[in-house]
């Protein structure tokens, strides 16, 4: 069976300010960094089981999900078994990129988009050339502002 998968989890809190966003105002608990841990693994798993399936899966948390390792080590696991045929995930590329080395680079996409608010242009740009020369595809995208 071929199976498109949106992924959200209960991960509601990122590393950004924007004004705008819910997930700003929001700390998660230690409680609650277990409760999303659980919930990514047993996604994981789930994906793990489903050998003769083709799954491509998209990423889109309720905040930044790659400055938590939990979400980089799912992305290695699943992009190395061989029913996916991708993964993509949102970020706002706040993230260190070497995880991404372990990755089925076929298989991994990123998502990025940059706050002009909270980030330096330079260094999101700096982190796109680097995704670049590790042969990563991604796209970028811009919040907007009036």
């Amino acid at each position: 069976m071929d199976l498109s998968i949106l992924y959200r989890g209960p991960l509601s809190s990122c590393n950004y300010g924007c004004d705008y966003c819910p997930f700003a105002k929001h700390t998660e608990t230690a409680a609650e960094h277990k409760n999303d841990e659980r919930a990514l693994n047993r996604f994981v798993s789930w994906v793990s089981s489903r050998h003769s399936d083709n799954l491509s899966i998209l990423f889109t948390p309720w905040g930044e999900a790659l400055i938590r390792k939990r979400y980089q080590q799912a992305l290695v696991r699943l992009t190395n078994m061989p029913q996916l045929r991708k993964a993509v995930i949102q970020t706002n590329l706040s993230c260190s990129l070497n995880w991404v080395d372990d990755c089925d680079k076929l298989k991994l996409a990123l998502w990025t988009t940059f706050h002009p608010t909270e980030g330096w242009r330079g260094r999101f740009v700096a982190a796109c050339g680097e995704l670049h020369e590790r042969g990563v595809r991604f796209s970028v995208g811009a919040v907007g502002l009036k």
